[in-house]
C-alpha cells in the first residue's frame, strides 16, 4: 500500500514539475514576442520622426509639383512617402495588442523561413482573450507548421483569423510532404510526422477550456487545424 502510495506521490510531484517548466517556457516566448513588438513600435516612430522633420521639404515639393500641374509626379511622391512610412515587421495590426504582437512575431518567423506566407486577420481590438491562451493555441499551431514546410519544395503557410458574433475562428494550413493518419479529429502518431503533431494535445486542452472545437485533417499533401472558440 505504501508503494503505491509512493508512486501516486512521484506521479503528482512530475505532473506539477513538468506543468511549471510549461508555464516557465511559455512566460519565456512571450517575453521574447513582447521584446520584438517593442522594436516594430520603435521603429515606426522612428520613421514618424524622420518624416517629421522633413515635412517642411516634402510640402514645399509638392507645392512646387501642384503649381506645376505635375499630377502625376505628386501622386508617385506621395506613394513614395507612403512606402517610407511602411514598418515591414509590422505584418499584423488589428488593433489587439495581444494578437497584434504574437502574430508580428510568429508570422515574422515564418516570412523568414517559408517561400510564401499568407495571412487575414479580421478582429475587433477588444477581442476577450488572455495573451497566455492564444500564446498556447496560436504559438503551437504557427510553429508546427513552419516546422512541417520548411521540410517541403513549397514552403507555403497560411493563417486566417476572424471574428463573428461571439466565435473566434482559426484556420492554419501548411505543406506537408507525409501522408498523415487522422482519425476522429486526431493525429496518429508516426516517426514520421511526430514532430508536427508537437503541442496539439495542449491546443486541444486549450481549446475545451473555451468549450469550442477543432478539426484536424490532411488533403493533398495540406495539412488544415481548426479551430473555434467562444468567447
Amino acid at each position: 500500500m505504501a508503494v503505491v502510495l509512493l508512486i501516486f506521490y512521484l506521479y503528482d510531484v512530475l505532473i506539477s514539475a513538468y506543468k511549471k517548466l510549461e508555464e516557465q517556457s511559455l512566460m519565456e516566448k512571450q517575453m521574447l514576442i513582447y521584446s520584438h513588438q517593442l522594436d516594430v513600435l520603435m521603429q515606426s516612430e522612428e520613421k514618424v520622426k524622420a518624416l517629421r522633420h522633413d515635412m517642411k521639404n516634402h510640402l514645399g515639393e509638392l507645392a512646387l509639383m501642384a503649381g506645376n500641374q505635375n499630377n502625376e509626379e505628386i501622386r508617385k511622391y506621395i506613394h513614395d512617402m507612403g512606402e517610407y512610412m511602411q514598418n515591414q515587421s509590422e505584418l499584423v495590426s488589428c488593433g489587439n495588442k495581444n494578437l497584434d504582437s504574437l502574430l508580428n512575431y510568429l508570422l515574422g518567423q515564418a516570412k523568414k523561413k517559408l517561400n510564401h506566407v499568407e495571412y487575414e486577420v479580421r478582429v475587433p481590438s477588444d477581442l476577450c482573450i488572455s495573451a497566455f491562451d492564444l500564446n498556447v493555441i496560436l504559438g503551437n499551431l504557427t510553429e508546427n507548421a513552419i516546422e512541417a514546410a520548411e521540410q517541403t519544395k513549397d514552403k507555403w503557410m497560411s493563417v486566417d483569423i476572424y471574428y463573428e458574433k461571439g466565435i473566434l475562428s482559426m484556420e492554419i494550413k501548411n505543406s506537408f510532404q507525409h501522408e498523415l493518419a487522422v482519425e476522429k479529429n486526431k493525429l496518429l502518431s508516426t516517426k514520421e510526422e511526430k514532430g508536427h503533431g508537437i503541442g496539439l494535445a495542449n491546443v486541444r486542452k486549450m481549446v475545451e477550456k473555451y468549450q469550442g472545437f477543432m478539426d484536424v485533417s490532411n488533403t493533398n499533401q495540406i495539412f488544415t487545424v481548426k479551430v473555434m472558440l467562444y468567447l
